[in-house]
């Protein structure tokens, strides 16, 4: 019997509603808690109708000038990068940066820890998320891969990493520019800590690793998984932190440092698949993060965890998508059922 259990609790009401006459309707709220940390979500079927004033449809005018305007000044386009980007010290980076095809990584010039890289994805300013070509995103992992490996050799503390995208600027991006973050600390962020004590407590009562026990279940189950791709797992969020939240977890490693070059690829080939999925949904914007503790010092019951959510679109005076639901009491909404999402990407894999 699985350790795991997917709890939901479901209430129904009714309401008069004035734009159909007052007539009686029958409403209903289902709330999921997730299985490791507890945290919930909420389901209205209603509000996939709302949606459309949640979301939008991106402008393509707006998003067209955005592309025009910013790229006049973009620091990370090829024309200007080498004397607008940072460089890294040589003893620490050879040349100060690290290129892989069309990716560029350097220092953040606005650090928020003391290991913390941006990768300029591409020579192009702007991508639609099917643009997000397997290599153009296999090329980012790796030159962040290469920069990690080098800071574990200079420096034990470095325990707790997390690789990280904001696009466009719903998502909270400063640049239009596609790019992603590591950051690699010796305290481990709120989210990431949780999951963290989480897992280490599932393993030390069961033996086992949470997110493999997870990926068996949601596997035997079918509703949710989606694919297995190489050593990830691919499946859509029971109670998703974010909107359309897709996780993958690595069957054996929590130390991105020390996956494969056939890893990178196949866990780029499925970012790739899930924008392009996003695309199809009619979305333009997201964030991403993928968790990871450094082996063996932090490592116990964990897994390298990558999750993926979208994000408002572009069109003018757009509201935002996180309000006192999401920042102040910790609990997402679900537009789309988690079960129809992984039936939808299931086919892209």
């Amino acid at each position: 019997m699985s350790a795991i259990a997917f709890e939901s609790v479901e209430s129904r009401f009714a309401i008069l509603n004035p734009q159909n006459n007052f007539q009686k309707e029958e409403h209903r709220v289902e709330v999921r808690r997730d299985p490791l940390l507890g945290d919930t979500s909420v389901y209205n079927p209603f509000l996939k109708d709302k949606a459309k004033a949640f979301f939008g449809d991106s402008d393509p005018e707006l998003v067209r000038k955005l592309e025009e305007e910013s790229g006049k000044t973009c620091i990370f386009c090829p024309e200007r990068v080498e004397k607008s980007a940072t460089r890294y010290a040589a003893d620490l980076v050879p040349g100060g940066r690290i290129r892989r095809g069309e990716a560029l990584l350097f220092p953040n010039l606005f650090a928020i820890g003391a290991y913390h890289a941006v990768v300029a994805l591409s020579t192009a300013h702007f991508l639609k998320l099917s643009d997000h070509t397997p290599a153009l995103i296999a090329n980012g992992l790796g030159a962040t891969q290469e920069f990690l490996r080098t800071v574990f050799q200079r420096d034990q503390t470095a325990q707790f990493v997390t690789i990280n995208a904001n696009y466009l600027f719903p998502a909270g991006a400063s640049l239009v520019h596609p790019h992603m973050q590591m950051l690699a600390t010796p305290i481990a962020y709120s989210y990431h800590a949780r999951v963290i004590d989480a897992c280490r407590a599932y393993h030390r009562k069961h033996g086992r690793a949470y997110h493999d026990d997870l990926a068996a279940e949601e596997n035997r189950a079918g509703v949710r998984y989606v694919a297995k791709r190489g050593g990830w797992h691919w499946m859509a969020a029971f109670a998703p932190m974010g909107n359309n939240e897709i996780l993958a977890v690595h069957g054996e490693e929590s130390d991105f440092a020390r996956l494969s070059g056939d890893d990178l690829r196949q866990l780029a080939e499925g970012m790739a698949r899930v924008l392009a999925f996003y695309e199809v949904l009619g979305h333009l914007s997201f964030n991403y993060s993928l968790l990871s503790v450094r082996q063996p010092q932090a490592g116990e019951g964990q897994r390298c965890l990558f999750k993926i959510v979208n994000r408002q679109n572009l069109y003018p005076n757009y509201r935002n998508d996180d309000y006192f639901l999401q920042k102040m009491l910790q609990t997402d909404l679900i537009i789309n059922l988690p079960e129809e999402l992984a039936e939808k990407l299931r086919v892209l894999f």
